[in-house]
């Protein structure tokens, strides 16, 4: 069985009406490895996504463009691509990423073949994600969307929470993934495959060192 961590950014927080403009994904290892070796080894997934809306939260878009490659450029020159600028202007950034970047259903179908490749076999995939009415759901609804329709999505019907699944392992209704003294490596987070990459070594550290799968 193989677990592979998820993460989205999106256009605000409701699903079906604000559009989800970033995917990352990173394999959850079973043998503990840098921060670095995800990219290194090709354990890493990421995709930013022309968008399918026009509609956004001016707070969401403001965490989720602030590390997206594609206005890495034009934001240094441009004050409304700058998140952190008061001139920043949510629109304009949604409609100049439907002008560079990937096709939606290039991406997904990307992401499935992606998918597939880290698996030997017949071994099944868990999807893994730490907001489970965020990014399981964004995720589910592209492949459902935009991915080939005569195959279902390569996660399946299975998935898991690691955030409650922690909470179940602590016996504690509060407790946070944090706990686990993970450190974090991350020099753009908000960006989708480093924050997958982050998660999936928290998997690591919970799943397999802590409880033994």
């Amino acid at each position: 069985m193989i677990y592979i961590a998820n993460d989205v950014e999106s256009a605000g927080g409701k699903l079906g009406r604000h559009s989800t403009i970033s995917i990352g994904a990173a394999v959850i290892t079973r043998e503990k490895i840098t921060f670095e070796d995800y990219w290194k080894k090709g354990l890493v997934f990421y995709a930013e996504l022309i968008p399918d809306s026009y509609c956004y939260d001016i707070e969401a878009m403001r965490v989720g463009c602030s590390q997206l490659m594609c206005i890495e450029e034009i934001k240094l020159r441009d004050d409304r691509f700058d998140s952190k600028s008061l001139k920043f202007d949510p629109e304009k950034v949604l409609r100049f990423m439907a002008k560079r970047c990937e096709e939606r259903f290039s991406a997904m179908q990307r992401f499935s073949d992606w998918i597939k490749s880290m698996k030997s076999g017949e071994e099944k995939v868990i999807g893994v994600t730490d907001t489970v009415f965020f990014d399981g759901g964004r995720i589910d609804l592209c492949f459902g969307l935009y991915d080939d329709l005569r195959s279902p999505s390569p996660y399946g019907w299975s998935g898991l929470d690691l955030d409650s699944v922690y909470r179940g392992y602590m016996r504690k209704a509060g407790a946070s993934l944090r706990e686990l003294g993970v450190k974090d490596e991350r020099t753009k987070p908000h960006r989708a495959d480093q924050d997958a990459v982050f998660l999936a070594q928290q998997g690591h550290d919970l799943l397999f060192e802590k409880m033994g799968w």
